[in-house]
């Protein structure tokens, strides 16, 4: 059970969204850590991830690494999708974080004061999205350890 709380305090760091995730889904990573070890390990690795690109500071550069984890988890799921709707929902987080980055590379040219709010926006609109990215990913990762497919990332 430590590992549990352990991903827990990742999870606080990482924002109220991958809390929320990691809690909703707290009995199904019990359930990984005792049954497939692997699985628990690459969720973990990607909240941890998540934990320090957000500790890590803000700025565009903070704001990439975040959007670049997210990527990565989307990229999982795209390769990963079983059914048209797993593809969809893959190619929308897509554009989402392609307007996102979009909305990064502005920044420099903005005002100190409005780059900041814009950042704070930006920010928010990470933490949406890594909530659903992530609750996804946690459930294609099952998903694939029970069709013995071996995790992935």
């Amino acid at each position: 059970m430590a590992k549990i709380s352990g991903i827990m305090k990742l999870a606080m760091v990482a924002g109220p969204t991958v809390v929320e995730v990691v809690r909703k889904f707290g009995p199904t990573l019990t359930k990984a850590m005792k049954e497939n070890p692997e699985v628990f390990r690459v969720v973990q690795t990607q909240v941890n991830r998540m934990a320090k690109a957000r500790k890590s500071g803000h700025g565009s550069e903070g704001l990439r690494r975040r959007v670049n984890i997210l990527r990565d988890q989307v990229a999982y799921l795209h390769a990963s999708a079983d059914d048209a709707r797993e593809t969809r929902h893959a190619e929308e987080w897509r554009r989402q974080l392609d307007k996102i980055d979009a909305s990064i590379s502005v920044l420099g040219a903005m005002g100190k004061e409005t780059a900041t709010r814009e950042e704070e926006h930006i920010g928010k609109r990470i933490d949406k999205l890594s909530g659903e990215i992530l609750s996804a990913f946690i459930d294609e990762q099952e998903e694939d350890a029970q069709l013995g497919r071996g995790p992935g990332l």
